[in-house]
C-alpha cells in the first residue's frame, strides 16, 4: 500500500503577517531623533570661546554650562540610539528603488554610510563638551581648552557624514519619489549647509568663522527631513497594517 504524496502548496502572500507595533514604532524613530536632537544640541555649551581667550573665559564657560552641557550629552545619546534605528529603516525604504532606478544601490549605502559618520560625529562632540565642564567652575583652563577646541574635529565630521546622508537621500527621493518631492529640495539644502562648514577649515577652528552659521541650517534641514521621512514611513506601515486586518 503506497500512500499518495501531496505537493506542497506554496505560502499564500494574502496571509502574511501585517507589520506590527514594533515596526511601525520603528517608523517614529526620526521623529524621536529630531525631538532629541534639537534639545541636546541647543542645551550643549558647543559655541566654545576662543582659543585664545584668557583662562578665566574658559572657567566662566565651564561653570555656566556644567548642567546644561551634560544634559545636552544624554540627550544627545538617546538621539543617536534612535538615529541607527531610523538609519536601518531608511535604507530599507531606499533600498526597494534599488531595481528600478540606476545607481540607487550606490547612493543608498552611500546614505547610509554618511548617517553612521553624521551621528558619531556630532554624538563624540556634544558628549566631549560635556566632559570639558563636566566640573564646572573646577575646571583647568587648559584641559577645558584643549578638549572644548578639539570638538571642532568630530563635528566637522558630522558634517560630512550628514552631507552624504542629505545628499544621497535627496537625489533619490528626486528619482524614485519614494518620498514628496519637497522632502528631497530640503535634503539637499540641507547638504549644501554642511558641505559649506567644512569650509570653516580655511579660516582655522580656533576662532569664529562665518561659514560656521551654516550648520544651523543644515541641522534644521537635518530635523525636517527625518520628521517628515519618518511620518510618511509610519504612515505607510499603519495603513498596511489596517489593510492586512481588513482582509
Amino acid at each position: 500500500m503506497t500512500s499518495e504524496v501531496k505537493p506542497s502548496t506554496p505560502p499564500d502572500s494574502s496571509t502574511d503577517a501585517a507589520p506590527g507595533f514594533p515596526a511601525r514604532l520603528l517608523g517614529l524613530s526620526g521623529i524621536a531623533f529630531a525631538v532629541l536632537l534639537v534639545f541636546g544640541w541647543f542645551l550643549s555649551g558647543g559655541d566654545t570661546p576662543d582659543y585664545t581667550a584668557a583662562n578665566d573665559v574658559w572657567i566662566d564657560w565651564a561653570e555656566n554650562n556644567q548642567t546644561r552641557s551634560g544634559i545636552g550629552a544624554f540627550l544627545t545619546l538617546l538621539a543617536g540610539f534612535a538615529f541607527l534605528h531610523f538609519a536601518g529603516t531608511i535604507r530599507n525604504v531606499f533600498g526597494s528603488a534599488e531595481i528600478t532606478v540606476r545607481g540607487s544601490a550606490q547612493l543608498a549605502s552611500a546614505g547610509f554610510a554618511g548617517a553612521i559618520t553624521g551621528i558619531v560625529g556630532i554624538t563624540m562632540a556634544i558628549v566631549m563638551i560635556g566632559a570639558a565642564t563636566s566640573v564646572g567652575v573646577d575646571a583647568d583652563p587648559m584641559v577645558s581648552r584643549a578638549v572644548g577646541t578639539a570638538s571642532a574635529g568630530p563635528y566637522l565630521v558630522a558634517t560630512m557624514g550628514f552631507a552624504t546622508l542629505l545628499g544621497a537621500s535627496g537625489l533619490l527621493t528626486l528619482q524614485t519619489r519614494v518620498f514628496a518631492r519637497w522632502t528631497g529640495i530640503v535634503a539637499l539644502l540641507g547638504a549644501i549647509a554642511f558641505l559649506i562648514v567644512s569650509m570653516t577649515l580655511l579660516a582655522g577652528t580656533g576662532e569664529d568663522s562665518m561659514f560656521g552659521y551654516g550648520y544651523l541650517p543644515g541641522i534644521l534641514a537635518l530635523v525636517i527631513w527625518a520628521i517628515a521621512t519618518s511620518t510618511a514611513m509610519y504612515r505607510r506601515l499603519y495603513k498596511a497594517s489596517d489593510a492586512q486586518f481588513d482582509r
